[in-house]
């Protein structure tokens, strides 16, 4: 029963829902919160049920309910109820914002914002190399002047292939007349050069894994 609840400030009824006390003036104007018969206060229990019963917005008639039935047994007492609503407004605005002034994003001083932008980089950098970290330990990121390193050591080798065809080949088919013969000496000279291209970039390709 409401005249067996224990009556709490609104600081108290802030730390038991776990809002500001400045959210406390809010719930009681959306009638969400059971005011004490004396006006300075809330019922705790019968607070916290209606507050719990109102959060979901199905239930919007209950809180209205409430409202209008406080309203009619507490008309003696509104100007207690509002000077009580003024008093927390304002301790709630003052311990409110010290508390969004703790846990705000913006810094209140041209430094404390430097301070905490310069944070804010480190973090994101941080980030950045743990992520990149993970992806070298994965295998799926590989060091650029590694990879360029290896690519031109396979590239000259494959150069150097195509250049020496010349050189054999040349007297061998200077030393034949039949096209079979030449196309099979062309050919085999091809698929050396080919095989040591594989050859490079598998290489390479261990090299950079490693």
């Amino acid at each position: 029963m409401a005249s067996e609840d224990v009556q709490v400030t609104g600081k108290e009824l802030a730390v038991l829902i776990g809002c500001r006390p400045s959210y406390i003036v809010e719930l009681k104007k959306k009638g969400r919160l059971v005011s004490a018969e004396d006006g300075k206060g809330y019922l705790r229990d019968a607070s916290l049920a209606l507050y719990a019963q109102t959060q979901d917005p199905a239930y919007s008639a209950v809180a209205a309910r409430h409202a209008q039935v406080r309203g009619s047994s507490l008309a003696g007492a509104g100007d207690g109820v509002d000077a009580e609503g003024d008093d927390l407004d304002a301790d709630g605005d003052s311990e409110g914002g010290a508390e969004s002034g703790e846990g705000t994003a913006a810094p209140a001083t041209p430094d404390a914002k430097r301070k905490a932008k310069a944070l804010a980089d480190k973090a994101e950098i941080d980030a950045k190399a743990a992520a990149r970290d993970y992806e070298v330990s994965m295998g799926k990121l590989l060091d650029a002047a590694q990879v360029e390193h290896e690519l031109a050591e396979a590239a000259t080798a494959i150069r150097v292939e195509l250049e020496r065809m010349a050189d054999t080949l040349a007297p061998q088919l200077a030393a034949t007349s039949d096209e079979a013969r030449c196309r099979e000496l062309i050919w085999n000279e091809v698929s050396h050069a080919l095989e040591e291209m594989s050859r490079g970039f598998r290489v390479a390709a261990s090299a950079v894994a490693e």
